[in-house]
């Protein structure tokens, strides 16, 4: 398990100072590529040697409102890997009650420079297993 904490941010929020929902997955993108630098992985240089790594899929289930100033943990419950795919499940959790306020999916596609689905990298797929 990894996770990361945020405290929301004014600009996050609608008039009722409930979060916007697309805000969620910007958090599951900062917790993903903070997940992957704890094991030495770096955005930037997968992307130097023409790797990328995009989401295909993204699901949420709301399950309760994140409110403007309140801490949230955002956690990474698990994850599997095959040839290309990357599949990570996730829980929202508020700080305070420990509830949790919304569980999330994403899959994501190693790709190349020219967008075409690649195999994960032995390197890359060896610190994923390992961790």
């Amino acid at each position: 398990m990894f996770s990361t904490n945020i405290r929301v941010r004014y600009k996050e929020t609608d008039k009722g100072g409930r979060v916007y929902h697309s805000n969620y997955f910007v958090w599951l993108d900062m917790t993903r590529t903070e997940f992957l630098r704890s094991l030495g992985i770096s955005y930037a240089k997968l992307e130097e040697e023409g790797i990328f790594i995009v989401v295909r899929k993204a699901e949420m289930e709301y399950l309760s409102s994140a409110e403007f100033d309140k801490e949230y943990t955002i956690r990474i419950d698990s994850f599997k890997t095959n040839k290309i795919k990357l599949d990570f499940y996730y829980s929202i959790l508020d700080n305070i009650t420990e509830d949790i306020i919304a569980k999330a999916f994403t899959q994501l596609v190693i790709v190349n420079k020219q967008g075409k689905p690649i195999k994960i990298p032995n390197h890359l797929k060896e610190k994923l297993t390992n961790f």
